[in-house]
């Protein structure tokens, strides 16, 4: 591992992300994601993970300890600093659909749109090339619901790189996905994972893709946080908690 790689792109240090009202318990979170790895968090309960996922994004803040996204503190960030941090946070969420009333071109287009003061026609040129290289075999002009699954969550990935993002969160991306079309996904997701920090939830439906990948898998409960090295440390673990969530897959 290289000076760069070593640095992490994402710190938690004793962090618990603000609650938002949730019933639940929530331990503290410490951990570090870095370059080129992919990390999942797993745990009996999805909304519990998603709010871990999103303050791991700088979205929710720390009501307890530090998160630190490329070295910056989330809770110190003024709005401009925000929106520069944000540019390079790319986000695929069933939780944050598609524009049913934008056509998938436009729907794309749109982190750049807000984002990004690019040029329309470079916009343009830039959501098209990337649709192509994601095999996005239909229609641009269509709109999300003349789209299958696969094709929407494409184009949902499509518009979480378009901005060339150093950091990847996913929430859920193999959802609604049968097991061909799971795979393909995975195929995707290994291809841009490179050079980017990956995060994601919800990769307990396509075990194989971690098994592969996963370069770091966070077990998250109300009583426990616990990090692995990888799947292979996981799915062998003892712990009676690890192994009731395995056990329903």
């Amino acid at each position: 591992m290289n000076a760069k790689s070593s640095l992490a792109t994402v710190s938690a240090h004793d962090a618990i992300p603000d609650t938002q009202g949730s019933e639940l318990i929530f331990p503290e979170l410490t951990c570090q994601l870095y370059v080129s790895k992919l990390t999942c968090l797993v745990g009996p309960h999805r909304a519990q993970l998603r709010t871990y996922l999103l303050m791991l994004a700088g979205i929710y803040q720390a009501s307890v300890g530090k998160v630190e996204v490329f070295g910056q503190s989330i809770s110190g960030l003024n709005q401009q600093q925000w929106r520069k941090l944000r540019c390079q946070i790319g986000y695929l969420s069933g939780a944050a659909p598609l524009q049913s009333g934008q056509n998938g071109l436009m729907n794309v287009m749109l982190p750049a749109l807000y984002h990004a003061n690019w040029p329309f026609q470079k916009t343009i040129d830039k959501a098209q090339a990337l649709l192509s290289e994601l095999h996005c075999h239909f229609e641009y002009t269509a709109f999300p619901a003349q789209l299958n699954s696969f094709q929407k969550v494409q184009m949902a990935l499509a518009r979480a790189l378009l901005l060339d993002p150093a950091l990847l969160i996913l929430d859920v991306p193999f959802n609604d996905l049968g097991a061909k079309e799971r795979e393909k996904m995975g195929e995707l997701l290994a291809t841009h994972q490179c050079h980017r920090t990956v995060c994601m939830i919800g990769g307990l439906q396509y075990p194989h893709f971690l098994a592969d990948h996963a370069d770091q898998i966070i077990f998250i409960s109300e009583h426990k946080i616990i990090n692995f090295n990888g799947w292979t440390s996981f799915s062998q673990s003892e712990d009676s908690d690890v192994k009731e969530l395995l056990s329903v897959l």
